[in-house]
């Protein structure tokens, strides 16, 4: 496995802090990052190959690509584990605010796995890379489906 691509200061540099998810300590936060920074920069590397992984070099637009990839991946996490001590810490039932901060994270949350794929997808381009395995489908549809109780005017016509 490489060393990840992000640092603490990238996943600091989005606002999160120790205090966020109920713990006072600097180191413990600093192994907290470190944990959550080695798994994005699996997910990245599983990603793309470990060979495209390693060879992205600094100071070039597909590592900073890759850098984004894994602080959105990060943040997923990050906003997924806030949603669990924001949860924890209700006593009784939701207030409105509390209800509203829940549901602020988990829209976080989802926003920002979307952006580590987006962002993933931009270094594996830049890489040189086919980065159409991120995607899910393949942008065709085809088929026939029938609502209601009346059959399809095709159907007369010898059409499926």
């Amino acid at each position: 496995m490489s060393t990840p691509k992000a640092t603490h200061d990238d996943l600091l540099d989005e606002g999160f802090v120790a205090s966020q998810f109920a713990q006072s300590d600097g180191d413990a936060f600093n192994a907290y990052l470190d944990k959550v920074l080695k798994s994005a920069s699996l997910w990245v590397e599983q990603k793309c190959s470990a060979a495209i992984y390693a060879s992205l070099a600094e100071e070039t637009y597909a590592f900073d690509c890759a850098v984004k990839a894994e602080v959105a991946y990060s943040s997923s996490v990050l906003f997924r584990r806030r949603y669990a001590v924001v949860d924890a810490a209700v006593v009784n039932g939701l207030n409105k605010d509390q209800a509203a901060l829940l549901a602020e994270l988990r829209k976080k949350e989802s926003d920002a796995l979307q952006d580590a794929t987006y962002w993933l997808g931009e270094a594996m381009q830049a890489a040189g890379t086919d980065d159409s395995g991120l995607y899910d489908g393949s942008g065709m549809a085809s088929g026939i489906v029938e609502t209601g109780r009346y059959p399809s005017p095709n159907r007369a016509l010898g059409c499926p």
